[in-house]
């Protein structure tokens, strides 16, 4: 068995796992109920904001691009991101390959340097990431008992919080050590293994697009654009609230959703096929400890939008790739 059959069968027990636990405390004839009252008049809304989110996410990507990269398309952005997202559906974490390897084969670029690109994306969300979260515990900290259910941190102690940020500081530290080092044996240029050499042009490349976010020439449009982005992703959490009355049964609201989204992300980052089980045990539990949400309402709540996000990106991403296609064809 090779190692990506080993990893797809380890995802697909985890998910099955989670599944297990998410349905392990719900009644399936409450379960069915919940599911037979769901209400659809909320897809007008949430599909623009889902489209258009991904579209803000291709245009910050164009800004995180090196000078020669930057005459890229937007059709050609898009087409990457929306293809990154059906291949995650498919292949955990696949489709942060696929996304920059789409986009270096339609315009003659490094892989390596888009695919650095990516993880310098990837780590200023996380940044942003941890900002909401500062922010939940920040509303929380009055509610003693809550993070301690939510999170598991009721032992935690000061250095258990020092540890997050200094296990990324010391992450880029690394790499960016990393990078300094095969400069220096760049410059040396006593290489004589053609293996090694193109080794080290990968790692070279993969480090530019690393350090890209210095190269940023427009931080105001960088950060209008990552507000945008997250701004969307919360929309996307409370505009199905209105597939249950959510809103109106809980009292959820917007900065409930700013919650969730964080939830959201964290369960979607356990590499099961397509977030499945992970992303729905965890809004389930979310909902369920942090706003009251009977599991049963919590699990088809997931459900639902766990389907809607895959049936609208499974439509919309031929559709870019086609786009893409006769654009550029056209514009040539």
């Amino acid at each position: 068995m090779n190692k990506r059959a080993v990893q797809t069968s380890i995802s697909l027990l985890a998910a099955i796992l989670f599944i297990w636990l998410a349905l392990r405390t719900v009644d399936p004839a409450e379960l069915w109920q919940v599911m037979k009252s769901v209400t659809f008049y909320w897809l007008p809304f949430f599909i623009p904001v889902l489209v258009f989110s991904h579209y803000l996410r291709a245009e910050r990507w164009k800004l995180f691009l090196p000078d020669p990269e930057r005459k890229v398309l937007r059709s050609t952005l898009f087409a990457g991101v929306m293809l990154g997202y059906l291949v995650n559906y498919l292949v955990p974490r696949l489709g942060e390959l696929s996304r920059p390897v789409y986009v270096a084969r339609k315009n003659g670029l490094s892989p390596g340097k888009l695919i650095g690109t990516i993880v310098a994306e990837r780590l200023f969300d996380l940044f942003v990431l941890l900002l909401l979260l500062a922010a939940a515990f920040l509303y929380y900290a009055g509610q003693p008992g809550t993070l301690d259910a939510l999170f598991g941190i009721a032992e935690w102690s000061w250095y258990h919080y020092a540890i997050i940020p200094a296990v990324i500081a010391a992450g880029i530290g690394a790499l960016l050590l990393f990078r300094r080092l095969l400069i220096q044996a760049e410059k040396k240029g006593n290489i004589k293994s053609p293996l090694l050499s193109k080794l080290m042009d990968a790692g070279l490349s993969f480090s530019d697009g690393l350090v890209s976010m210095k190269k940023v020439k427009s931080w105001p449009m960088f950060i209008v654009l990552t507000a945008g982005i997250w701004s969307g992703y919360v929309l996307m959490t409370f505009i199905p609230f209105f597939m249950l009355d959510l809103q109106m049964e809980y009292g959820l609201t917007l900065f409930d959703a700013v919650i969730l989204t964080v939830a959201s992300s964290v369960g979607v980052t356990i590499p099961t096929p397509a977030g499945i089980g992970s992303y729905h045990l965890v809004m389930q539990q979310t909902m369920y400890l942090l706003f009251d949400v009977p599991p049963s309402s919590g699990l088809t709540y997931a459900t639902v939008l766990h389907i809607v996000n895959f049936l609208v990106i499974l439509m919309i991403a031929p559709l870019s790739l086609w786009w893409d296609k006769y654009y550029t064809l056209v514009r040539d």
